[in-house]
């Protein structure tokens, strides 16, 4: 508050600028990984580590 009790505020007041479009690009792409990230963790569910060994068919030979 200023010393005369009214509000003051420290934007210009006037025409509200804007978004450019760099910013409205880097926002959708944003949103974009957001969801596709969204719908491949509900397709996909993350797997449990580690490595699958599959036996050799053949005799006498070692996985190693």
């Amino acid at each position: 508050m200023s010393t005369n009790g009214k509000l003051s505020s420290s934007a210009p007041s006037g025409r509200w600028r804007a978004m450019p479009r760099k910013h409205r690009w880097m926002l959708l792409l944003a949103f974009e990984v957001l969801v596709a990230g969204f719908t491949q963790a509900m397709i996909q569910p993350v797997r449990q580590p580690g490595i699958t060994i599959e036996m050799s068919v053949t005799p006498h030979h070692v996985v190693t």
